[in-house]
């Protein structure tokens, strides 16, 4: 298996290929490199791709679009070593009828941890407790408060891929899980977690943690504004890390400054937010630079795997396991 690897050289570059994967690549079958430090053009790739089976891509890589395919005859396969595929994918790819593997799965499992990572953090205050005893030398005041998550009611705001995996979690704390999406929910999951389902108002209405994981489309943007924000409970916990489009941040931002629920946003609408944000004056309100996965430490593992896997497919005809179909590409985010 020849491989085109588009991935620009840097520190990003490093992250995913270190000199074992940089090894396993020439190993598999050889690896035409973009030694550059910018970002390939679509000619670019359509000049190098002529004898690669398999296309690597990452976040600034050239979709896969007719240009690139008319010169790229025995390309079987696009692996993808972010999450959504969407930026990289056009009908013509599709219609060829190449493959395509993405690290939506490992970003999903990463992506699950950070939540209840922030959901911790939040309900337990450890960054404010840090804060105070690291800066200002102060001991827990008395009395002092904080929350655990067992026998909460917790909303799950669409169940892709990212909301199971966090179901799975959560579901060891013996919380009430709430789960509102377009589609039914699965039998299986239903019977094993006790999801019930509900409407996006009862979710905001009803739940003390509410969780959003909605993909980011056209009919996705600004979803979640006030007639929702406004039915969240007092006490509550708003925890947003799937895109900031989703969610209208002025009005997020006012149903905040009333101080009647807290929020962790790991995504915004402008990334990052400007220096007037309100956001950043808002005690009640924890913000994180979009980090919620993968970790940095999953990226040579994930592309390990996933080149393996890319060599399965297209050297011996095994099945691949982190399969995309057009069906699941269309549910992703477009960016």
């Amino acid at each position: 298996m020849k491989s085109l690897i588009s991935v620009s050289r840097g520190n990003t570059f490093n992250t995913f290929f270190d000199k074992e994967n940089i090894e396993l690549a020439e190993r598999l079958g050889g690896a035409i490199w973009n030694e550059s430090n910018h970002r390939m053009t679509a000619a670019e790739v359509a000049e190098q791709i002529a004898d690669c089976e398999n296309y690597v891509t990452l976040w600034s890589s050239p979709r896969l679009d007719a240009q690139i395919l008319k010169n790229a005859p025995r390309l079987k396969l696009l692996t993808h070593l972010g999450g959504t595929v969407v930026p990289f994918v056009s009908d013509e790819m599709w219609e060829r009828g190449i493959k395509v593997i993405s690290a939506n799965d490992y970003f999903a499992e990463s992506v699950a941890e950070g939540t209840l990572a922030y959901i911790l953090c939040a309900l337990r205050d450890i960054p404010k407790y840090s804060r105070e005893l690291k800066v200002e030398k102060k001991w827990r005041p008395e009395p002092w408060y904080t929350a655990g998550l067992m026998g909460k009611k917790i909303g799950i705001v669409s169940y892709g891929t990212i909301a199971r995996k966090l179901v799975r979690i959560l579901a060891q704390f013996q919380v009430s899980l709430f789960v509102y999406d377009i589609k039914p929910l699965p039998a299986e999951d239903v019977e094993k977690y006790g999801l019930k389902a509900a409407s996006l108002e009862q979710i905001f209405e009803e739940c003390d943690i509410i969780s959003l994981h909605t993909p980011l489309f056209d009919a996705t943007y600004h979803m979640i504004d006030t007639p929702l924000l406004s039915r969240i409970k007092d006490g509550a916990l708003f925890v947003n890390t799937s895109r900031g489009g989703v969610v209208n941040q002025r009005s997020l931002e006012a149903e905040l400054a009333k101080g009647r629920f807290r929020a962790v946003l790991d995504v915004f609408e402008e990334e990052p937010p400007k220096e007037d944000c309100a956001l950043y004056w808002l005690d009640n309100v924890m913000m994180i630079p979009h980090m919620a996965g993968p970790t940095i430490d999953m990226r040579t593992y994930i592309t390990r795997s996933l080149l393996l896997e890319a060599a399965g497919y297209v050297d011996l005809g095994k099945p691949l396991t982190h399969e995309i179909t057009r069906k699941q590409a269309a549910t992703m985010s477009k960016s």
